[in-house]
């Protein structure tokens, strides 16, 4: 296969933070904001994978199994990142509510993240009121309303609302400002809902740090962050990339995420995505090293960039690879070996390391 220009990867990688389902606004105050000395219910640190049964996203027979190959890991977990209206507007997602029931079951950690948009699509829009965007009071009040059944039926540790948020701002910085009134107005009714339930928001952080060179993300976003009002943040969610900043995993320095923990203080983070890929595929030839001993190093220096930090989660992406669902997709080219486990099920060099990874 011909071998992609660099400005052709940088053109299609700029694309993949608006392809992932994410995340989906004025600072009011709330006059009965819950107590902000109230502590969440500590839990040991989650080493888990968003779902990724072998065969996926074209077979998921085999998700019993790889619940159970998670649930026998040391804190295993498994995060489920989907829209907030897949049965319709205003019921819980039956896949978000299989999750809670999986993990009872399986006892492993569940992490769940309502998302509102994929690309520049928004997904706002209810029967009652076409508005797609964060200006729909019908929207705001079904998703508040779904979001508070779920709290109160299932009891989440954590409930992460949207996902890299910050592709939001970049695109609509006025309506990005009714999500954040919304956000203050779920976060408040959610904790009455389920008080020991930890909310937060989740950002792309190389895209909101300017810290994404090798695919042209070079200006900072933060005001994506500074918008949220902390008191009303529990823990800040980061999906987390290095490779699209580093050519080498060996590069990437422990004081990597220290622009984060310098705007958000004390505040807990969990790192909701991260990893390195093993494989080239589809000869896309990107800019960075891509080789299964790649993925090992840069597990040494993610635990470089975590140590000291209050970290309550991490996910590496997939634990099996993804499939092809056909023509080769540029998602399936970049992250598709951005698992712990080949297209053929075996086990990558990094999966003992994961096993003995501390965090």
């Amino acid at each position: 296969m011909k071998k992609a220009s660099l400005a052709a990867v940088l053109t299609i990688l700029a694309l993949i933070l608006l392809v992932a389902v994410v995340g989906c606004g004025s600072n009011n105050q709330e006059s009965n904001t819950p107590d902000d000395n109230s502590t969440p219910t500590q839990v040991s640190v989650i080493k888990g994978f968003g779902i990724s049964p072998q065969g996926f996203p074209l077979d998921y027979s085999r998700i019993g199994a790889f619940y159970t190959e998670v649930s026998s890991m040391t804190d295993g977990g498994v995060m489920w990142n989907g829209l907030w209206k897949e049965n319709g507007a205003g019921t819980v997602p039956q896949a978000a509510a299989s999750l809670m029931q999986a993990s009872d079951v399986y006892e492993f950690k569940p992490v769940v993240v309502f998302g509102w948009r994929s690309g520049t699509t928004l997904f706002l829009d209810v029967p009652s009121d076409a508005t797609n965007d964060w200006s729909n009071a019908a929207a705001r009040t079904l998703f508040q309303g779904m979001l508070v059944s779920y709290a109160a039926t299932y009891e989440p540790p954590y409930l992460f609302l949207g996902n890299e948020n910050d592709a939001y701002y970049q695109q609509n910085a006025s309506d990005y400002a009714n999500w954040i009134s919304f956000y203050n107005r779920a976060y408040y009714a959610i904790k009455m809902a389920s008080p020991d339930t930890m909310v937060g928001p989740v950002f792309n952080f190389e895209h909101m740090a300017g810290a994404g060179v090798l695919n042209g993300w070079t200006t900072a976003r933060w005001g994506a962050l500074e918008s949220h009002d902390l008191s009303k943040v529990d823990i800040v969610g980061v999906t987390v990339y290095p490779f699209l900043n580093y050519a080498s995993s060996s590069a990437v320095p422990g004081s990597y995420l220290d622009p984060l923990i310098s705007r958000i203080g004390s505040k807990p983070i969990a790192v909701t995505e991260t990893g390195w890929p093993a494989e080239n595929l589809g000869g896309l030839n990107p800019p960075w090293e891509t080789s299964a001993q790649a993925q090992v190093t840069y597990l040494s220096r993610l635990d470089a960039m975590l140590e000291g930090k209050d970290v309550k989660m991490v996910n590496w992406l997939h634990l099996y690879a993804m499939k092809d669902t056909g023509g080769s997709p540029i998602e399936w080219k970049l992250f598709s070996s951005v698992s712990l486990r080949d297209g053929s099920g075996n086990k990558r060099p990094a999966y003992d390391a994961w096993l003995s990874f501390n965090p």
